[in-house]
């Protein structure tokens, strides 16, 4: 099944996004200040070529092919992010400095795009964002 995750889309919810933070060691004070902030992002998809920009506390843009390693960049420094997509979810793992993280696209059947993070320790936090 390919995913069709194109469109623009403004952040509406977070479920344990706090402890997501905290369990990659962001400080109290820098935790609110990412919290705070109601991201957006615009997603161009051909096939399986994908361009993501996002904008945030700053604007960071990817481009990519589906199976082909390309390099991103966290909060932590820059990485090397291995993009695959499954069942129309679109998931990205890399190593962080704290370990292995995961982060899976997907747009449900309510039409909105969860954004499924997973910290090295297993922490999940679920950011969803709506269509603008």
């Amino acid at each position: 099944m390919t995913a069709n995750l194109s469109g623009n889309w403004k952040l509406v919810e977070s479920e344990n996004f706090d402890a997501f933070l905290e369990a990659l060691g962001v400080d109290p004070a820098m935790r609110e200040i990412v919290q705070s902030t109601i991201p957006r992002e615009t997603i161009m998809q051909d096939g399986d070529t994908f361009n993501i920009k996002t904008i945030a506390q700053k604007i960071t843009e990817v481009k990519f092919k589906v199976g082909e390693e390309f390099e991103g960049e966290i909060q932590q420094g820059k990485v090397k992010i291995s993009p695959t997509l499954d069942g129309g979810k679109l998931r990205f793992e890399f190593d962080s400095p704290k370990g292995k993280q995961v982060q899976e696209r997907e747009v449900r059947a309510d039409g909105r795009l969860y954004l499924v993070l997973t910290a090295p320790d297993g922490t999940k936090c679920t950011r969803i964002f709506a269509r603008e």
